[in-house]
Order: C-alpha cells, then sequence, then structure tokens
C-alpha cells in the first residue's frame, strides 16, 4: 500500500511569476502520463483479490503445477495490490495539475517515489522463478523511471526549479507508458500466486 503522504513544504513555486510556467508545463505532462493509468480488464484489486476470470490475451504465463518459491508468492501479491496505488497515484497527479495545487502534486510525487522505492525489493523475489523474469523486467524498465521522475517533480516543486518540473512529469509519463504492458501480467500472476498461497497453507 501507498504511504500516507507527507505534508509538501511551502514551495518557493508558489510565487506567481514562477508558479504560472510550473503548472503550464506540468498540465501537459501530467495529462500524458494519466494515459497509462487506465486499469485493464481483470486487473488486480488492490486489496491483494484475485478477480474472477483471468483476462483475455492475458501476457502472464499459464498456470503451472509446481510450486513457486514463497517469496515470489509474497512478491506477486504485493506488486498486484500495489498496481491500483500507481494508478491512483497518476490519477492524483492529473488532479492536482487540472486543479492547478502545487502542495498536491508535491504530496502525490513524494507518495508515489516512497512507494517505488519500497516496492523494489520484491524485483530481485522474481529473478529467482524463471516464469516469472520476464515480467520482472519490465518492472526493472518502469519503476527507476517512475522514482526518477516522482523525485525529480518533488524536489523541484521545492527548489522552485520549472524545467526540473516539466522535466520530472516527462520521466513519470515514461515511467507509466512502460508500466502499462505490466498491468494484465501481473494481474494473471496474482491469480496464480494466490493459489499457491493455498497451497502452503494446506
Amino acid at each position: 500500500m501507498i504511504r500516507a503522504r507527507a505534508a509538501g513544504p511551502s514551495p518557493r513555486t508558489a510565487a506567481p511569476n514562477q508558479a504560472a510556467p510550473i503548472l503550464a508545463g506540468l498540465v501537459l505532462a501530467v495529462a500524458l502520463a494519466a494515459c497509462g493509468t487506465a486499469a485493464p480488464s481483470g486487473a488486480a484489486s488492490t486489496s491483494g483479490q484475485p478477480p474472477s476470470s483471468a483476462p483475455a490475451g492475458s501476457g502472464g504465463p499459464e498456470a503451472s503445477p509446481e510450486r513457486w518459491p514463497g517469496t515470489t508468492v509474497l512478491a506477486v501479491i504485493a506488486l498486484g495490490a500495489a498496481d491500483g496505488e500507481i494508478q491512483k497515484a497518476g490519477a492524483d497527479l492529473q488532479s492536482a495539475a487540472d486543479t492547478r495545487d502545487l502542495k498536491a502534486m508535491w504530496g502525490a510525487a513524494d507518495g508515489l517515489a516512497k512507494m517505488i522505492d519500497a516496492l523494489i525489493p520484491n524485483l530481485d523475489r522474481l529473478d529467482v522463478y524463471p516464469p516469472t523474469k520476464s515480467v520482472g523486467r519490465l518492472y526493472r524498465t518502469a519503476f527507476p523511471e517512475l522514482a526518477a521522475g516522482a523525485k525529480q517533480l518533488r524536489d523541484s516543486i521545492t527548489s522552485g526549479d520549472s524545467a526540473g518540473v516539466i522535466a520530472g512529469s516527462q520521466q513519470i509519463a515514461k515511467g507509466l507508458g512502460d508500466y502499462s504492458p505490466i498491468r494484465e501480467q501481473i494481474a494473471a500472476l496474482v491469480e496464480q500466486a494466490i493459489l499457491q498461497q493455498r497451497l502452503y497453507l494446506k
């Protein structure tokens, strides 16, 4: 789950002559980023429960009778639960841009950066099981982009760096674009992980 967002500082960008160019650039960049946050059919819920059926045409691997490593099961469930939070972060950034709310932008970016940093250790647990390695590679592209962009956006709002705000939001847009193909795969994998979890509990 996404951590509670820290209250944003009073950014120096609140000055009228600085806020206008920051917001003008951010609205466009975040609008592009929001395009990557639409939930796919059958996406995993943030509660970690699987969808009622596997998504059609899912890129996830076929269900396997063999047992997964326990750490891989936990990693897949955590990443599936975070999918909705990543979607919400994109929506929060869009909403903050629409309302010209720099403090809300700072909070959304800070929350996204902290969430991605907390999720990254799970990627090593995908690498230990061959059927989840391919989605792990996609995460290793998207997550660093999201984390770097969110941190640059947050820090640039604090320092009043309009170019940095635009660059950070564009990096978030790129990260969300690279994250998009993960979403159906993780939904299918969560279904299997929950079945695997039940096997461990027997």
